[in-house]
């Protein structure tokens, strides 16, 4: 009686050693075969990288994280050979240093150069009134709200169309010495075009509008496309909206009207595409965009 008790008792032990080794083996394995890959192994402030997750098990909401920022994967058809896979797009931010960072998840870890942008400098003379960042009430979480969108559906297939024909008076990036004194903290989010009062202004790709709103104190009549996937383009300092709130549009859509709402020394749009909250290179998505 009392060998069979010792040896059920290593049986037990022997058994709950089997299970750990079998559960530890199962998720080494599952690691091994996972697959963290960058479409670039380097990339410069604000350009925009797409990331992909191999795995050979479906994932309910893979994640990967770069810079102690958390980013959402989602699927892609182009599954092969039994792999599932996930994507997303990566713009590293205009604040971020450059050096090596790493992007990983709990089974696959992958290196990305973020270089330096190497962004112009300006110098504005503004008057008083316009020589601050006030906002409207409500302005700022509007804004926020409409850069944050997520939605799971990519809508783009093609590079992003230009939103207006004027020529482009500032780049993206450029840092500015207003009245003197330096913004440290200011990086231009985007690019401006240009264009006449009253010019023409088109979706830059297809998308759901989630912001239409009028009146800003800062960025005066703008609206802001989502594209899915944390794509969402902003167009500010309208005169004009031809759009609402919820409203589908298509790539090259009449969608407003060039305006000097706002914080806008002169007629121009200034237009900007937020990369899962960080403002990306509009440049990068003109041509050879990720699709």
């Amino acid at each position: 009686m009392t060998n069979s008790l010792r040896t059920n008792s290593v049986l037990r032990r022997f058994h709950g050693i089997s299970l750990s080794l079998l559960f530890s083996l199962s998720a080494s394995s599952a690691a091994d075969c996972a697959e963290l890959s960058l479409s670039s192994s380097s990339a410069k402030q604000g350009q925009p990288i797409e990331v992909t997750y191999k795995a050979d098990s479906a994932e309910d909401e893979p994640i990967f994280t770069f810079a102690r920022q958390t980013y959402k994967l989602f699927p892609s058809p182009d599954n092969q050979d039994g792999q599932h896979i996930y994507k997303a797009i990566l713009a590293p931010s205009l604040e971020l240093d450059p050096g090596v960072y790493t992007l990983k998840n709990d089974n696959a870890s992958v290196k990305l150069k973020v270089l330096d942008g190497k962004f112009q400098m300006r110098y504005l003379t503004l008057p008083k009134s316009k020589d601050n960042f006030n906002t409207s009430p409500g302005e700022e979480e509007a804004v926020n709200a409409a850069k944050e969108t997520c939605s799971p559906q990519r809508f783009w297939t093609q590079d992003f169309t230009r939103p207006s024909k004027a020529r482009t008076s500032t780049p993206f990036g450029v840092r500015r010495t207003v009245n003197g004194k330096f913004l440290k903290d200011y990086f231009h989010s985007g690019l401006d075009f240009a264009g006449g009062l009253g010019s023409p202004v088109v979706a830059c790709a297809p998308g759901v509008v989630v912001m239409a709103r009028t009146g800003f104190k800062l960025h005066g009549n703008c609206i802001a496309i989502d594209h899915g996937q944390g794509i969402v383009s902003f167009y500010i300092h309208l005169q004009k909206l031809h759009v609402a709130q919820g409203q589908q549009v298509k790539a090259g859509q009449l969608i407003g009207r060039i305006g000097q709402t706002g914080r806008a020394n002169g007629p121009h749009l200034h237009f900007s595409i937020y990369c899962n909250k960080a403002a990306s290179n509009p440049s990068n998505w003109f041509a050879n965009a990720i699709k």
